[in-house]
């Protein structure tokens, strides 16, 4: 049997990568989701929330029978026990801003700001890169902003995560440009808490335990058809964190489960993809991007020799 690792990826695997097998023995052909576990992913890494939906289920035995997590429904509509489940999101987002600031040295406002997160392997198709030129072009659009406009905006702590393969210079130079983003922002007085970058280095299993529990929102943001089926996504739906995410992997199949109405879903979907790759030449680079590039090329966030590698291939071709 052959399977891919999401419903999209196995579809994406007969109609390219093995379309002649597929056309030959479809009955070989099954997708096989991938899966991570609530006994580690919420029952350990969250036990305040653990324990919170063990008080709704009636016993902690939703943890091997994940069927009667169903059960929590019933608090749909209980005030006293949604305000319990906020309380146990703020302890969560205290316990990683104290973290971020004994390591780091960046004081975060657990109480204000929305912490939105991406935690991932870096690589140019899982869009860190699009992630960081949004922050830049939120800080330049703060620092427009008159007072009353600012007053309008929510506050929020933008936080990275990720290793990159040592031989992959873009993906280096990718966590040196969020790193001198997150220095030029951190350091500027007249934004307050409006805005906070961090990268925060050794990303492993271990600090997702802790990182994942406090996500407010998370970025799932990879081009459509490229992320076989991504498990973080998972991780970060068990510990109620939202998903601002793309038409691809197993984000599509969490929308199917939650309602499509419970994601962010933006983007083209993976069947638009090939031809927005092949008009990408014939297209304008957008104002705002535009805006962007100017001021990593001003030098504002260090030499930006540095940074064309992560520029030039969106100017020409833009392949993800």
């Amino acid at each position: 049997m052959v399977n891919g690792v999401a419903k999209i990826h196995s579809e994406l695997m007969q109609m390219y990568v093995f379309k002649d097998f597929a056309t030959l023995w479809p009955e070989k052909f099954c997708n096989k989701t991938n899966g991570v576990t609530v006994r580690r992913w919420l029952h350990h890494c969250n036990p305040g929330l653990s324990g919170l939906i063990s008080d709704a289920v009636g016993s902690c035995d939703w943890v091997l029978h994940t069927e009667k997590l169903t059960a929590i429904m019933d608090k749909i509509n209980d005030s006293n026990y949604f305000l319990k489940w906020l309380s146990v999101k703020q302890a969560n987002k205290t316990t990683l801003a104290n973290y971020i600031f004994d390591q780091l040295g960046i004081k975060l406002n657990p109480e204000l700001q929305l912490f939105d997160i991406q935690v991932k392997r870096i690589h140019e198709y899982k869009r860190q890169t699009l992630n960081i030129f949004s922050v830049i072009h939120r800080y330049l659009s703060i620092l427009e902003s008159s007072e009353s406009e600012q007053a309008e905006m929510t506050p929020r702590a933008i936080i990275f995560g990720g290793k990159a393969a040592p031989g992959y210079y873009a993906a280096k130079k990718l966590i040196k440009l969020i790193n001198n983003v997150s220095r030029v922002v951190n350091n500027d007085s007249t934004i307050g808490d409006l805005l906070k970058v961090v990268f925060i280095p050794n990303y492993n299993v271990s600090l997702a335990e802790m990182i994942i529990p406090a996500a407010d929102i998370n970025e799932q943001i990879s081009t459509a058809g490229t992320e076989a089926s991504g498990t973080s996504n998972m991780k970060f739906a068990f510990n109620s964190s939202l998903i601002i995410g793309t038409w691809d992997g197993a984000n599509i199949e969490i929308g199917q489960a939650i309602g499509n109405e419970n994601v962010f879903f933006f983007g083209a979907k993976a069947d638009e993809v090939d031809n927005l790759r092949a008009t990408a030449s014939q297209r304008q680079i957008h104002p705002k991007l535009a805006r962007v590039f100017k001021a990593i090329r001003s030098g504002l966030f260090g030499d930006p020799s540095e940074y064309e590698c992560l520029i030039h291939p969106v100017e020409n071709g833009d392949n993800y």
